[in-house]
């Protein structure tokens, strides 16, 4: 094995968390209810799993409090950001959230079937019946069932809020 080889594994992690900060990706807001407190993170690794059924995974990290509240309730929402909620991604991207009152002050509504909490403004929003969650490395894959979706307020001429390379952007006309 040549030194270039050595250092390119000794490197692996570090070169993998930068290469795939070129991953371009939508921002959303991961949502629950914890007893009556609303919780909420910032996410970009999720995914539309399936079209039948409809069907979505989220990655989150295994030992965070938002973990232990999707592993406490059978349902959550994802709500995703408009171009001009990146103080709203900052907020609740942040480490050290507190586990209540993350949504205070963010306009919410209930989701129809579990009430959980979705962002009003978001470009679209879906509903989930948690089925099943697959630990994966340091985070857990959140799979759930579409039970109930929708398009946020202004959802038509809004662009959507996107994370390239550690910065935010959008694209252009929809």
């Amino acid at each position: 094995m040549s030194v270039m080889d050595r250092s390119y594994e000794d490197s692996l992690t570090e070169r993998y968390r930068e290469l795939s900060d070129d991953i371009a990706a939508a921002v959303a807001v991961v949502s629950a209810k914890r007893g009556h407190a609303l919780h909420a993170i910032t996410v970009d690794s999720f995914l539309d799993v399936s079209y039948d059924p409809p069907t979505m995974a989220v990655s989150v990290y295994g030992g965070s409090r938002m973990m232990e509240t999707l592993e406490m309730s059978d349902h959550f929402a994802i709500s995703l950001l408009n171009s001009s909620q990146r103080d709203i991604s900052e907020r609740l991207g942040a480490s050290g959230q507190p586990l209540y009152g993350s949504l205070k002050g963010i306009d919410t509504f209930p989701a129809p079937h579990s009430g959980q909490p979705v962002l009003t403004e978001a470009i679209a929003w879906f509903e989930l019946r948690r089925t099943e969650i697959l630990e994966v490395a340091t985070h857990s894959l959140v799979v759930g069932e579409v039970v109930a979706q929708g398009a946020g307020v202004d959802s038509s001429t809004n662009k959507p809020l996107l994370r390239w390379r550690k910065a935010y952007g959008t694209i252009g006309r929809r």
